[in-house]
């Protein structure tokens, strides 16, 4: 599935100039970008473009535009990590008039979202607000692999073959002897060791339960913040004990992404044996042709049964990878124009040229030989030029663009030259053990009062959880006694967690 590769007929005269605001970016001249003037080729549609810097520093500078009702035509401002609208904010600014419904006019006007909708059934809903509108064209990014990074630990295989074994473990008992076996063949080696904003609880959490996506799971109607499961006390105990018995690093409850790797890429081996990371570049230096290839030394940990061999389960984060694409304001004299230039977006060309610049140039249509990501025949492949492409060619991630799975596993991909190949496995390595999509809770519409509440709560959660679990591990606080896991839990209820649980069941309530 994914976009068709369509000629673009253009539908606009150019008499007028849309204003759009977007985001800056080093070296991005957008009024005579290549990929500026390919659309308004494309399409006819001429537009003006003003810009704010990404992230906190642009968030001032768009909160006096909205603020001052001199609204520009359209708002490209990208995903949340841009610092670009939340759901919450399309619902306010909608509810309050500043924001255009744009539901009808994508019924009438967009031929390529309405082909997203049916290859992803879910995606109109969740781009629909409680009031019934939609407020935004989506852009659409999905990773595969990412599904699973949230858990996904990985095993330097030379450690693992000079401990004597030839074979992943399969349980939680055979992978605790594993890491033993490690550290008698290589009292060096930390057999597990990590970063503070990833411990390695994830395939150990797995082995007993489902622990959620951002620490949420959906129990049917009820929502479970899964710290407080008694599921989890068991994780603890096992992971205070890997630390008491120096299998657990220490460090790795404090310690940063370039620490870790002072380990992992330790002159003449690894001085780590299990890591939990995303990807490579979390925890090995990537160099691509020099001879350094400490990183392919990683693979990934199959995930083992629990203590009673019950399967484990790895929380998939089933996402339509979507964010917000294109915004029209309020003042926008002919919707229906922009609208169809963000649908245009979507297809199969612009959203290659946006990425990659100028087919025949950068990029051009695989020759059938070659194989993409996902072992599958490609769909195209970069040109040589496209590794030294000149700036200002191409567009950043902050427009509607339609880079579904196939569109991304397409890309003709040489293993010695690229992660990609090697995270895909480790995704279908995953998937088998995936958790239920029942018991995933998507994040919904927030009202502005309830995002605020959200956002502050999560934050105190967070720091509990960081806070908590880490004392647990490193033996400040024992799982095993019961006043301390009565005060582990104290330390949640103080920080919210009850009020938490109630603001996500409002929201969930609102959608259904």
């Amino acid at each position: 599935m994914g976009p068709r590769a369509r000629e673009l007929e253009p539908f606009g005269d150019g008499s007028t100039a849309f204003t759009v605001l977007t985001r800056s970016e080093a070296k991005l001249k957008l009024a005579t970008n290549e990929h500026s003037q390919y659309l308004e080729e494309k399409t006819g549609v001429r537009v003006e473009y003003s810009t704010v810097p990404q992230g906190e520093e642009g968030a001032p500078k768009v909160n006096a535009i909205i603020s001052s009702g001199d609204l520009p035509d359209a708002f490209m401002l990208g995903p949340e990590w841009m610092g670009g609208f939340t759901k919450a904010q399309l619902y306010a600014y909608g509810e309050q008039g500043l924001f255009q419904p744009l539901d009808k006019l994508i019924d009438e006007y967009a031929p390529e979202l309405q082909q997203l909708f049916e290859q992803n059934p879910d995606l109109r809903a969740a781009w629909t607000a409680p009031n019934g509108a939609m407020y935004a064209i989506p852009a659409v990014n999905q990773c595969y692999h990412c599904a699973s990074s949230d858990t996904r630990t990985w095993v330097h295989a030379p450690s693992l073959e000079a401990a004597g074994w030839s074979e992943h473990p399969k349980t939680l008992d055979e992978f605790e002897q594993m890491l033993r076996d490690m550290k008698e063949k290589d009292p060096e080696i930390r057999p597990i060791s990590g970063t503070s904003t990833m411990p390695p609880f994830g395939l150990i959490a797995a082995a007993f339960m489902d622990f959620g996506i951002q620490r949420i799971r959906r129990d049917g109607k009820t929502i479970v913040y899964t710290p407080l499961d008694d599921s989890f006390r068991k994780v603890l105990e096992v992971v205070a004990r890997l630390t008491a018995d120096g299998l657990i690093d220490r460090n790795t409850f404090t310690q940063n992404e370039d620490q870790l790797k002072r380990l992992t890429m330790n002159k003449g081996k690894s001085l780590v044996g299990v890591t939990q990371a995303p990807h490579h570049w979390a925890i090995a230096d990537i160099d691509f042709g020099n001879g350094n290839d400490r990183w392919t030394e990683f693979v990934p940990l199959t995930p083992f049964a629990g203590p009673d061999g019950q399967a484990p389960i790895v929380p998939w984060n089933e996402s339509h990878g979507d964010a917000v694409g294109l915004v029209i304001s309020s003042t926008c004299e002919d919707p229906t124009t922009l609208v169809r230039w963000a649908d245009a977006q979507l297809g199969l060309l612009p959203s290659l040229e946006r990425g990659l610049g100028t087919q025949g140039l950068y990029w051009d249509w695989a020759d059938g030989k070659q194989l993409g990501i996902d072992g599958r025949a490609a769909l195209y492949a970069k040109l040589p030029e496209e590794e030294n492409k000149p700036d200002n060619v191409s567009w950043p991630e902050f427009s509607p663009h339609n880079s579904s799975l196939d569109v991304r596993h397409g890309e003709a991909v040489n293993e010695d030259t690229s992660i990609e190949p090697a995270l895909f496995r480790a995704g279908q390595l995953y998937e088998p053990f995936r958790s239920p999509l029942e018991s995933v809770y998507a994040s919904p519409f927030f009202s502005t009062e309830q995002s605020a509440e959200i956002g502050e709560l999560r934050t105190n959660l967070d720091t509990t959880y960081a806070q908590l679990t880490t004392q647990m591990a490193m033996g400040d606080l024992d799982p095993t006694d019961d006043s301390h896991w009565e005060q582990y839990v104290a330390a949640f209820t103080n920080a919210g967690v009850e009020r938490y649980l109630e603001v996500l069941t409002e929201a969930d309530a609102a959608r259904s």
